[in-house]
């Protein structure tokens, strides 16, 4: 979802909600830990609360084939909550 996303293109994302970390692509031993998370909805995984905040940490590509490391928050809001049916995100610095 975050490489395709057009806002942030990022690879290599790990994705944390405070303490909570919800992914991490790197190093292999910690992706291969949190992988079994990628099955579960996004909802579940924030403690089923109706909006948070996550930061999203990966790298960027450059104009000039680079790659820079870069964060950004994302605020993530469930539409429906409990009986969630859709989500909004907003994406900021």
């Amino acid at each position: 979802m975050l490489e395709d996303h057009p806002k942030l293109l990022l690879s290599k994302a790990s994705v944390k909600q405070g303490e909570n970390t919800l992914y991490m692509q790197a190093p292999p031993v910690l992706e291969e830990f949190h992988r079994p998370k990628l099955s579960k909805p996004l909802y579940d995984l924030m403690g089923r609360v109706q909006k948070d905040t996550i930061h999203v940490f990966g790298q960027r590509a450059l104009k000039n084939n680079e790659k820079e490391s870069c964060t950004t928050k994302v605020r993530v809001v469930f539409k429906g909550a409990d009986g969630v049916a859709d989500m909004d995100t907003a994406i900021g610095a």
